[in-house]
Parts: C-alpha cells; structure tokens; sequence
C-alpha cells in the first residue's frame, strides 16, 4: 500500500514540474517572440506617473509595445471609465472597469444581501 502511494505521488509530482516547465517555456517564447515584434520597446504593458505644475497627477499606459496609448490627469471615475473605450480589447481594459466600479458594486451588493435577510 505505501508503495502505490509513494508510486502515485511521484507521479503527480512529476506531472505537475513537466506541466509548469512546459508552460514556463512557453511563456518565456512568448516573450521573446514580443519583443522581436516589438523591438525592446515594453512589451505587455506599462504605467508611467508624472507630476503636472498645477498639482495634480498625469498617469499614462502603454500596450503593445506602445502600439496603444491611455491617458489621464485626473481622478474623475467617469472620464477614466470613458477613456477606456480607446484601449483595444484586452484584460487591462476589463481590470480597470472593475477597479473603477468595485465600490459602487460592493455598496450594492451589500444593499442587496441585507434586503435579503429584512424580507426573510
């Protein structure tokens, strides 16, 4: 019996290091194969941060490489929210919204469960 199961963790064991490398590498081709596209520029995604002379701050993303630019100088939730449709589709795209609705999303969503627990 401890046989079969020292058999069976080495297995799994074994399996899981040979799907991690195989995913590794394929990740890191990937990443060679982006930057040969791209030339060494940045090849997933940057944030760049820089201060204006009125105080405020000027917050910049860069994709693709800098095939797509996104830029904003304020906090107003609305405007970013709008930018966004300049970025092409893409899971940076998705996070921001969500960052930028998750406070409104919580509040109803706690609305929503204690309305719940009031009715029952």
């Amino acid at each position: 019996m401890r046989r079969n199961m020292k058999k069976a963790a080495l297995i799994a064991a074994f399996g899981y290091l040979s799907v991690m490398s195989l995913s590794c590498g394929m990740l890191k081709a990937a990443q060679i194969t982006r930057q040969t596209l791209y030339g060494g520029r940045p090849v997933m995604a940057q944030i760049a941060k820089q201060a204006l002379p009125d105080s405020r701050t000027a917050y910049s993303v860069s994709l693709g490489g800098g095939e797509w630019q996104f830029r904003w100088s304020s906090l107003n939730r609305e405007a970013i929210y709008e930018k966004t449709e300049q970025l092409p589709p893409c899971m940076v795209k998705l996070l921001i919204r969500i960052l930028l609705r998750a406070d409104s999303a919580a509040d109803q969503t706690a609305e929503w469960i204690s309305g719940m627990y009031e009715s029952a």
